[in-house]
């Protein structure tokens, strides 16, 4: 578990890195060789690996995820999750409790901790090529979208 818990944090970590080298010196050598030695391993990753925004209808951001998806997308995927509509703490990431996926479906369930109750994510490729469907939270469904980064 703490091998895991370990590669997901340095995953995160390792998912800022472009971000941060966009901002960084332009033509800086080692920023361009960090960065493609980045893309040439996220290359080797099953299509789910990375970090992913859950976001409303009007497009506010609602959740974070780091997921671990191994080469091939046939693994179970593995990840952790952060909710972006409360103030950032110490200890707020937790473990995705699961991801089941099927052709063009995709079903997240989060961890319920004891401030919040348990969280489904049911998604489907729609006509863009990317994740839609519904948020069920508190008892209520919401329409929500899964955007990379």
């Amino acid at each position: 578990m703490i091998g895991l818990r370990a590669a997901l944090l340095a995953a995160v970590i390792a998912a800022a890195a472009p971000q941060a080298l966009a901002q960084g010196e332009a033509g800086n050598p080692t920023d361009e060789r960090v960065s493609e030695s980045f893309n040439a391993a996220q290359s080797f990753q099953g299509p789910l690996d990375g970090s992913w925004t859950l976001v409303s209808a009007t497009g506010q951001a609602l959740l974070a995820f780091q997921l671990v998806d191994k080469p091939g997308g046939q693994e179970p995927v593995e990840g952790v999750w952060r909710d972006l509509r409360h103030p950032v703490v110490p200890g707020d990431i937790e473990f995705v409790n699961g991801v089941i996926r099927g052709p063009g479906t995709l079903s997240i369930n989060l961890n319920p901790t004891p401030q919040s109750p348990a969280v489904t994510i049911s998604l489907h490729v729609d006509s863009t090529g990317g994740w839609s469907g519904v948020m069920h939270e508190n008892g209520a469904d919401a329409p929500v979208k899964l955007r990379r980064g």
